[in-house]
């Protein structure tokens, strides 16, 4: 099988909505003009190089970012890249670059906190979209996105390149064919985040908007780099993945990619209850980054026949467990998340990419031509120029779902936060709410004055509301 008919055979099988249907058909003969918003650590290993690799059927065209060193760092490789003369345009608001004619696709790799102001903006553009993951912040801001997407016919691709990795994909179809029967568990590992940071008041570089960078959370949070992102490294990992509200960890820094593949495995739309706690990174001695340390998640699915249990206490990776005992397990192994990052530690009796508790349940796996980054971009840029959504890998509802576990960990760790024995909620997938005014609460989007959903959406004649609960507009 190739992806688009595994995708749309599993999909079929679970009656999951995998595909869009209709788009606008991009201009033929033409080469997809791209604009990256945002030029950080994952930007700059993955999407820039990705795409300078395919100058024959697209060209970086603009860079965005507020902070104007990295912003002119990126526009310099890519001028050198194609070393043909061409400026590359640096622009600050991401607005403008929407709002070019001569842009046809965005690739928006910022802090998750600014996912949905962007990409609200660009969908509504009529631009073709990457969004890196998580998909959104909150789970209304994904159910908007989601909404909007298909009522654009956006060819959205979510950064979710595990969905690419041949071993994830294996893993998925041995599963989804019934090689362990019925699964009853599915155990995540996701790793912890360090502790860390400083929160000692730092004067803003005169090449970076620090205001505008807070968007629509606190304006009057000082200004310090363990906030914010090295000024010295473009490659260094930034402090906001680490810090709340900005980043949620490794909930969704991990998070958004195994929980996406557990849930893709398992052919759910979402929970029906979670339930867990954790501890919390230690803040003392003015340390500034407090996001959750250690985790133990249960969330409950198919009427409570399948847990899938997130803890740090499993090997980094997903395991699938079926009804007499036999698994298949997923990892990325020895692989980076970028080119920079250190080499990964392996320790003794840690298992590799892909293996079984019996050989012959092991599904045959492709080898695979590309990195799984490139057959991810590669992936998008086909669907752009097909006009088509529906050959995404990672579409938008798709992302939107996944997002939403990660999500739904965080709120019920959050308020679980003073209780010994953790929390626990119900989770109603297709209304999408708990039922609870302290669960839903936390489920709305940030906002700060302009920087604020409805402001966007009033800006192309939407109204938030109506857009968030038209289920017309649902997959």
């Amino acid at each position: 099988m190739d992806r688009r008919e595994f995708l749309g055979a599993g999909a079929a099988a679970v009656g999951l909505p995998f595909a869009f249907a209709g788009c606008r058909a991009f201009r033929s003969n033409s080469r997809i003009n791209v604009a990256i918003i945002g030029c950080g650590r994952i930007s700059t290993g993955f999407e820039v190089p990705c795409i300078l690799a395919r100058r024959d059927v697209a060209r970086i065209v603009a860079v965005c970012d507020l902070d104007l060193n990295r912003a002119k760092l990126t526009a310099g490789r890519v001028a050198r890249a194609y070393a043909d003369g061409s400026r590359v345009r640096i622009l600050r608001d991401y607005k403008k670059v929407c709002a070019s004619a001569d842009v046809d696709a965005v690739m928006i790799c910022l802090p998750d906190f600014w996912h949905a102001l962007v990409a609200t903006t660009a969908i509504c553009s009529g631009k073709a979209v990457w969004l890196q993951k998580p998909f959104s912040q909150t789970i209304r801001e994904g159910r908007l996105l989601a909404n909007l997407a298909k009522q654009h016919s956006t060819v959205l691709q979510v950064g979710s390149q595990q969905r690419s990795w041949s071993q994830f994909q294996a893993a998925v179809k041995a599963v989804r064919d019934g090689a362990l029967g019925e699964i009853r568990r599915v155990e995540v590992g996701l790793g912890r985040d360090p502790a860390g940071g400083s929160s000692a008041p730092q004067k803003v570089p005169s090449t970076f908007d620090y205001k505008t960078w807070l968007g629509p959370t606190d304006p009057s949070a000082p200004y310090c780099e363990s906030r914010c992102h090295s000024q010295t490294s473009q490659t260094a990992r930034p402090g906001w993945i680490e810090l709340m509200p900005y980043g949620w960890g490794m909930i969704t820094n991990w998070g958004a990619h195994h929980l996406d593949i557990a849930r893709w495995g398992i052919g759910a739309v979402g929970p029906d209850a979670v339930a867990g706690s954790c501890t919390w990174l230690d803040t003392s001695g003015g340390r500034l980054w407090n996001v959750h340390d250690g985790y133990d998640i249960h969330f409950s699915f198919n009427g409570g026949k399948t847990d899938v249990h997130v803890s740090d206490k499993f090997q980094n990776g997903v395991r699938f467990v079926g009804e007499k005992g036999d698994w298949i397990f997923c990892t990325r192994g020895a692989a980076k998340v970028t080119p920079t990052d250190p080499e990964p530690a392996v320790r003794p009796g840690e298992l590799g990419p892909l293996e079984a508790s019996r050989p012959e349940l092991l599904p045959r796996m492709r080898r695979m031509k590309k990195d799984c980054r490139q057959l991810h971009v590669d992936n998008w840029l086909d669907a752009i120029a097909a006009g088509d959504p529906s050959l995404t890998a990672a579409n938008a509802e798709e992302g939107h779902r996944s997002t939403a576990l990660s999500s739904l960990g965080m709120m019920c760790m959050n308020l679980g936060r003073d209780r010994k024995d953790g929390f626990s909620f119900d989770w109603d997938a297709e209304r999408e709410t708990t039922g609870r005014a302290d669960c839903d609460a936390l489920m709305e989007p940030f906002a700060n004055g302009g920087f604020d959903l409805r402001v966007n959406l009033a800006e192309f004649g939407l109204d938030y509301e109506r857009c968030l609960v038209n289920k017309e507009l649902k997959q």
